[in-house]
């Protein structure tokens, strides 16, 4: 995807309050407007929310997969990152088509972990985050498909209370997240100013 493509969905997907903060941010304030979210399997979901995968294989990714992972364009998440995740226990479940990988979700089994918000997991707990489809084909069901899939993953590892966090002005995650069965727990906010200052309730078990 090129860079004026990237600019394109940037701003597409993104309402001027989001802009707005992503300018501040660059001279060193922080604001985080937050949901806290709780997902899984629901009875709600429908037969097409679970369809998307077809001509993909699915698995929990590994070591191997993380320089290809690291080498997707825009994204500010380095490969020595995304060893520590792994080392640290936690698990990405990724779809791949043709060999090459278009899809991931990856969840932590032990913290639900975010900018202010932060609470141990109980052992029926999981926290899903960094969640990515490649931009040709977004749209097509893939997205859905790969989460109700980790859904089951994560059920059959006896994790069925599943926490997710999505910013305020993220109406396309916020969307896909309710489709899929999804209720807001809770709304927060958290402000860091020059990385240095923190202000703002710590987030808490909900």
């Amino acid at each position: 995807m090129s860079y004026f493509k990237h600019l394109q969905e940037k701003v597409r997907y993104s309402p001027l309050p989001r802009i707005f903060i992503d300018g501040l941010d660059k001279l060193g304030i922080q604001i985080h407007l937050i949901y806290l979210i709780q997902e899984g399997i629901t009875e709600g979901v429908t037969r097409q929310q679970q369809v998307g995968l077809e001509g993909c294989e699915v698995s929990f990714l590994g070591p191997e997969d993380m320089t290809e992972m690291a080498q997707i364009p825009y994204r500010p998440v380095r490969y020595e990152e995304l060893q520590r995740r792994l080392k640290d226990g936690n698990l990405c479940l990724g779809a791949k088509r043709d060999g090459h990988l278009v899809a991931f979700t990856w969840c932590n089994l032990t913290r639900c972990q975010s900018e202010g918000y932060s609470f141990s997991l109980n052992d029926d707990e999981a926290y899903l985050f960094d969640a990515y489809t490649a931009s040709d084909l977004r749209g097509q069901g893939l997205a859905p498909a790969l989460r109700y899939h980790l859904y089951g993953e994560l059920a059959r590892l006896g994790r069925t209370k599943i926490y997710s966090i999505t910013e305020r002005f993220n109406a396309p995650a916020l969307r896909f997240k309710l489709k899929l069965g999804a209720r807001i727990l809770k709304s927060d906010w958290y402000v860091t100013l020059f990385r240095k200052w923190h202000f703002g309730p710590r987030g808490q078990r909900p």
